[in-house]
This record gives structure tokens, sequence and C-alpha cells, in this order.
């Protein structure tokens, strides 16, 4: 029989699951912090088309976010997302790829997707109600390179969203 040797040591996927969770917390942390009584964070909404990381809904709408924790450039056209990646000193360790998750959708899809159903769903029930749809790039080094017809607002900190929604 074989025996299962386990490793204190973290995969790079556990590590990046980590890490992304992390990034998770800490925006829902300063959004708590920043936003009053007005408004009512819900964190990892599901339905069949996929999980939203957080719903914001108060006075200025309804916004659904997605985070990313990438050290990367991110290239986007429409719903295709490319990314070249640095290590933690600046260096390019990877030329660039699609970004996908493990059904192939760009995060604006991997997004979108979750937010017109559940907007459909709103919609059916009497409420019409707009999401505004933000993928969050949040690691302290990402940056957004070209950027065409995004279907998404894109924003690389908590105050891009919160701007944003100080403008709705």
């Amino acid at each position: 029989a074989r025996q299962r040797l386990f490793s204190q040591q973290a995969t790079g996927r556990e590590e990046s699951i980590r890490a992304g969770r992390e990034a998770e917390q800490r925006v829902a942390e300063d959004l708590g912090r920043a936003l009053n009584g007005d408004w009512v964070l819900l964190r990892g909404y599901r339905n069949r088309r996929g999980e939203i990381d957080g719903l914001l809904l108060g006075p200025a709408g309804l916004f659904a976010y997605e985070v990313k924790y990438h050290n990367a450039t991110v290239y986007i056209t429409g719903d295709d997302w490319q990314s070249e990646k640095f290590d933690r000193y600046g260096n390019q360790v990877r030329d660039r790829t699609p970004m996908r998750d493990k059904g192939g959708r760009s995060p604006s899809e991997q997004l979108n997707e979750p937010v017109v159903m559940l907007t459909d769903w709103l919609r059916k029930r009497g409420h019409q109600v707009a999401a505004a749809s933000v993928v969050l790039l949040v690691h302290e080094r990402a940056r957004v390179g070209l950027k065409r017809s995004p279907t998404v607002e894109v924003e690389t900190s908590v105050q891009g969203l919160l701007h944003l929604i100080e403008r709705s």
C-alpha cells in the first residue's frame, strides 16, 4: 500500500488561493470601515452562473465586485483579458497569457454571468435594479495596461470602488 506524504509547505496553488481569500477579506474590511450603515455587503453570493465575491447594496445602487490578487499588468479588450506576471522584485516571469477561470471565462465574464442572472431574477419579481459590475485588481503592484471596451469597471483599489460609488 502506498503511504501518502503530507508536506507542511503550501503548494503554489494553495498559496494563491490563500492570498486571494485574504485579499477578499481585506476588501470587505476596508468597505466596512468606509461605508456607513446605509450599506449592506453580501459576501460570496452564488447562483447557477457562478459566484460573486461581494454585493454592495445602498443608496447609490447595487455594486457587484470580483477580487483578483495578481502581481501583473492586465490588458483588457472587451471580455478578453490577458496578463503579464511579475515576481516580488518586479521582474517579468511570464509573457502575456489569457486570464481565465477553470471554465475558460475571463474575470469580466466570471462576474457578469451571475450578475445578469441575479438582476433578471430581481426584475421578474418586480425590482428594476441595475448592477454595476466591478473587477478589483487589489495586489499592490497590479496595473492596468491597455484597456479597450471593457464590459465591467476595473479598479486597482478599494478607493477606486468608493470613488465609483460616489459618482453614481
